[in-house]
C-alpha cells in the first residue's frame, strides 16, 4: 500500500507507482485536516453504497450531527484526528447530564460515532479509534412489551371507525394490529404492495428494518377494511381504478400520509380511548397475541421482520400477572393452611 498526501499525487506518480508496483498497488490518500463535518457528506455516501435504509441513514447523520454542534462548542474546527476517547467520554457524560438521555438512545448515540470512526480508520482518516475505549451503559432488563387488553382495543376500533376519516383510520388501525407492522412501513406502502383475494391476501413490505423485503398475510379482518377504504377511495375518485403507484394511506387530497401524521391519527384516537399507548403498541398487540396463540418463534419472528431471535423473545416473557395465575393454579397449592 502506498499512502500519498493529496497535493503529491499527479497522474504521472500513479502511473509510475502502478508500473513499479503492479496493476494492483493500491494507493490510500490521507487528510488528516479534515474536520468532522466536512467528512460527514462521504461517510453518507458510503452508507448509502452499504445499501442501508434512508431511515438508518437519517438516525447516524442525526446522531453525528448532535455530536458535532456538541464538540464545536469545546473544539472548534476540530479535525477528525484531534478526537480522542477523553473528548468521546465528556461527550457521553455531556448526555447522561445535560440531555438527560434514555440510556438506548445514549447507546445508540455512541454507536452512531462507534461506525462512523471505524469507517474513519478503514479509511486512514484517523489512525486509532478513539470509540474503543468509550463504553456504553448498561441497560435495564428487557421486559415484556406491554400490548392492549381486549377490552381497550374494543375501544380503539370503535373510535377509529367514526369521523369523516373513519374508514381509511379503522383500516389502518387493523392493518398495524393484524399485521404487526412498524410504523414507518405503513408510511412506505403502494398501492401495488396489497395484494387482496376473496380468501386470502398479502402485502409485501419492500423496505423493511435492514432493508429486507417480506410477506405478511393478511386475514379475513383485514381484508374486509381495506377493501371498505379502498372501495370509498375510488368513489371519492369518481374513477373505476387508482393508479398502482400512489401510497396505499393518504389524505382528503390524494396527497401521501406521512409518517408524524400517520403517528398522530392514532395518537389521538388512542386519547379518545384513553389509552396510554402508541403506534409500536399495536405491533406488540399484535406480537403478544401471535405468540400466546401459537407459541412459534420463528414464525413470529418472520412476520415481524425481527434481524434476531432474541429480539422476538421478548414476547415469550411471562407477565406478573401470568405467574400469578399459574402459581394459583399449581398442584401444590391444596398443601395449604
Amino acid at each position: 500500500m502506498c499512502t500519498l498526501p493529496p497535493d503529491f499525487v499527479t497522474l504521472y506518480e500513479l502511473f509510475t507507482e502502478m508500473l513499479t508496483e503492479g496493476v494492483k498497488v493500491h494507493i490510500m490518500i490521507r487528510n488528516p485536516e479534515l474536520t468532522f463535518e466536512e467528512a460527514l457528506p462521504t461517510f453518507e455516501h458510503e452508507l448509502l453504497k452499504s445499501d442501508a435504509s434512508g431511515h438508518t441513514v437519517k438516525n447516524y447523520l442525526s446522531d453525528l450531527l448532535n455530536f458535532c454542534a456538541w464538540v464545536q462548542k469545546i473544539m472548534p474546527a476540530a479535525k477528525i484526528s484531534e478526537i480522542e476517547a477523553f473528548t468521546l467520554q465528556r461527550y457521553r457524560g455531556h448526555l447522561d447530564q445535560t440531555e438527560k438521555r434514555a440510556a438506548s438512545t445514549t447507546n445508540r448515540r455512541l454507536q452512531s460515532l462507534r461506525r462512523f470512526f471505524g469507517w474513519a480508520l478503514k479509511t486512514h482518516l484517523v489512525a486509532a479509534d478513539p470509540t474503543i475505549d468509550v463504553k456504553l451503559k448498561s441497560l435495564p432488563r428487557v421486559l415484556k412489551p406491554r400490548a392492549l387488553s381486549k377490552n381497550d382495543l374494543h375501544k380503539v376500533l370503535t373510535l377509529s371507525g367514526k369521523g369523516l376519516h373513519g374508514i381509511r383510520n379503522y383500516a389502518l388501525i387493523q392493518l398495524m394490529l393484524q399485521a404487526g407492522l412498524r410504523i414507518g412501513e405503513v408510511e412506505s406502502l403502494q398501492m401495488s404492495d396489497v395484494c387482496l383475494y376473496d380468501r386470502s391476501g398479502q402485502v409485501r413490505i419492500r423496505d423493511g428494518k435492514g432493508r429486507k423485503e417480506r410477506f405478511v398475510p393478511l386475514n379475513a379482518s383485514i381484508r374486509k377494511a381495506l377493501q371498505n377504504y379502498l372501495d370509498q377511495r375510488k368513489k371519492n375518485l369518481e374513477i373505476k381504478t387508482i393508479l398502482e403507484n400512489v401510497s396505499l394511506f393518504v389524505t382528503s387530497a390524494e396527497k401521501p400520509l406521512t409518517k408524524r401524521a400517520l403517528q398522530k391519527i392514532i395518537s389521538e384516537i388512542m386519547e379518545k380511548a384513553n389509552c396510554e399507548a402508541s403506534a409500536h403498541t399495536l405491533r406488540h398487540t399484535f406480537a403478544t397475541a401471535h405468540y400466546n396463540d401459537h407459541k412459534k418463534l420463528v414464525e413470529l419472528s418472520t412476520l415481524l421482520g425481527h434481524n434476531s431471535l432474541n429480539t422476538t423473545a421478548r414476547y415469550t416473557q411471562a407477565s406478573r400477572e401470568d405467574l400469578a395465575l399459574q402459581l394459583e393454579q399449581s398442584s401444590l397449592n391444596e398443601f395449604g393452611d
